[in-house]
């Protein structure tokens, strides 16, 4: 195998208080990443003289208009020289082994889309570990299924805990633009319908949840998530039982999509969602109800 560099792409937008952390967990990292390139979205606060003030030559900040973050990680990986793009998010961080744990699991499974280490969320009060029912006794190596694991579970991957080979990312594309959520689920689906993926359950990623202006937290979108519809798309042409676990998964983004527009007091478009044909395969409407039984409505 050739020589695996890997170039870190970090998208920044308003992220003052977070943006050294996560570079210097880069820093830290037991493996030397090749480059570092910071990608400021329009940021109007400092973060971006921050990034200037980490003396480091691995380091680039590239500066545009604000695009939103698939624009801003796509010109990231423009931009990058090395043989794998890794993910950071400008609020979360890694342990010092990530890279050195994804150079192995490459190295062991150099044919696969992408790679991913295990993460967990972390909060003031301390780590809590996403949920994956089928990977209890999985170790690190290829996943058989990764729609049927994903249907089960939380996400394998996040955008701070996966590797994606430039290559893969030349054939595929990058992330799809214009979109306010659901882009990284979209590109780590699009890229495991063509390959087998790979995953190391060992925790090496943070995903910090004390951002106030977190996606996840300031994002509920009332029309249906675009990926799904590209992907149930894109699920016609499988075999029946590739398509079934795809399925299964799309199905379970409904019902969490559901559940967060009720959250939202968004009944409407809950119940409009939840009436899709897909929303139903995966038997999970009733989470849909158990969250108006929480808010007693």
């Amino acid at each position: 195998m050739s020589e695996i560099r890997f170039s870190v792409v970090i998208p920044l937008f308003n992220k003052a208080t977070t943006i050294v952390r996560s570079i210097e967990s880069v820093l830290h990292q037991t493996l030397a990443a090749y480059e570092i390139i910071v990608v400021d979205n329009g940021s109007t606060d400092d973060g971006a003289s921050l990034v200037n003030g980490i003396k480091d030559a691995r380091i680039r900040l590239l500066q545009q208009v604000n695009q939103g973050v698939s624009a801003a990680r796509n010109a990231g990986i423009a931009a990058a020289t090395g043989t794998h793009i890794a993910l950071l998010d400008a609020d979360d961080a890694w342990a010092p082994g990530f890279l050195a744990a994804m150079q192995d699991l490459i190295a062991a499974q150099p044919e696969a889309g992408w790679f991913a280490s295990g993460y967990a969320f972390r909060y003031e009060d301390g780590d809590k570990a996403p949920s994956h029912p089928t990977l209890e006794a999985f170790s690190a190596g290829l996943l058989p299924d990764y729609f049927a694991v994903v249907s089960q579970g939380d996400m394998v991957a996040t955008a701070s805990s996966v590797v994606l080979p430039a290559n893969v990312l030349q054939q595929v594309g990058g992330f799809a633009e214009g979109e306010r959520i659901g882009e990284d689920q979209d590109l780590w689906a699009r890229i495991a319908l063509q390959y087998p993926v790979a995953f190391d359950p060992a925790v090496f990623a943070y995903y910090y949840q004390d951002s106030p202006d977190m996606a996840t937290k300031a994002r509920v979108d009332t029309k249906e998530w675009p990926f799904i519809a590209r992907l149930e798309k894109a699920g016609r042409t499988l075999p029946f039982e590739r398509q079934k676990t795809l399925y299964q998964y799309l199905s379970r983004q409904l019902v969490g999509q559901a559940s967060q527009l009720v959250l939202a007091r968004e009944f409407d478009a809950a119940q409009k969602i939840l009436g899709k044909p897909l929303a139903k395969i995966s038997g999970l409407r009733w989470a849909y109800w158990q969250v108006r039984n929480y808010l007693h409505i």
